[in-house]
């Protein structure tokens, strides 16, 4: 399970599926955008029906990334919140063969569709903004993974987002006392940051591409961001110029 946006523009070759299961639909808004009758398309195929009709081959969608799929989040998610976690492992399985990563989107909670993502998942990604709140919420987070799923702990990270890189410079910042108040709770935080950049809504919602030489100083260190993240995730180093 990786909470999180993003794929290069040619997804590097591989054969990604991302699953949404956040009802913010912003995963949904980029890898649809352009396409045709998008909204009659969700509701016909997305991740409830995969639940309910225990198919999830049939409920996806090609996006307008080469090869990259998605299963559409549903308003209805709502209602799948009292399913059995181990359900959505059972219907994702088929697809192992067919996808060589799988990317499952979730909310920031912890309720039966957060644990059904966990269940299913390899590695588990969170992002967290270097806040107080943020830190307290992974600690609760990191506290049930623990209880609940030891076996995923290990394999469980964090991924600091919205990071100001030039606060780095002071220690009395708030950013650096939060980073250091992560630190003390937390050994399994990633050694990527990804770089606060309004670039990155631009990406999401209007398909306004970054690239590695950008200009724009934050949009090349988001791009930076993402390729190391990825080759920690493949265990390959193949850096895209631009997403």
């Amino acid at each position: 399970m990786i909470n999180g946006d993003s794929a290069g523009e040619q997804s590097r070759g591989y054969k990604v599926l991302v699953i949404d299961m956040d009802l913010n639909n912003k995963v949904m808004i980029y890898y649809t955008i352009g396409l045709p009758n998008v909204q009659e398309l969700w509701e016909r195929k997305n991740i409830v029906i995969s639940l309910v009709q225990n198919n999830a081959s049939e409920n996806t969608v090609h996006s307008r990334i080469k090869n990259v799929d998605v299963i559409p989040s549903s308003l209805n998610l709502y209602d799948m919140r009292s399913m059995d976690y181990h359900n959505l492992l059972k219907v994702i399985q088929p697809l192992f063969k067919e996808y060589d990563y799988i990317v499952i989107d979730t909310s920031p909670t912890f309720d039966n569709l957060v644990k059904s993502a966990i269940h299913a998942a390899d590695v588990i990604i969170s992002p967290a903004e270097a806040t107080e709140y943020n830190c307290n919420m992974t600690l609760y987070l990191m506290t049930k993974i623990r209880e609940e799923h030891p076996e995923k702990i290990k394999k469980t990270y964090i991924l600091f987002n919205r990071w100001i890189e030039h606060y780095e410079k002071w220690e009395n910042n708030l950013q650096s006392q939060v980073e250091r108040m992560f630190r003390k709770n937390f050994a399994n935080i990633l050694s990527v940051k990804i770089p606060q950049s309004g670039s990155f809504n631009k990406y999401t919602h209007f398909d306004e591409k970054l690239r590695l030489d950008d200009r724009n100083a934050n949009a090349g260190r988001m791009v930076k961001a993402v390729n190391s993240l990825v080759d920690m995730i493949t265990g390959k180093e193949q850096s895209v110029e631009s997403f």
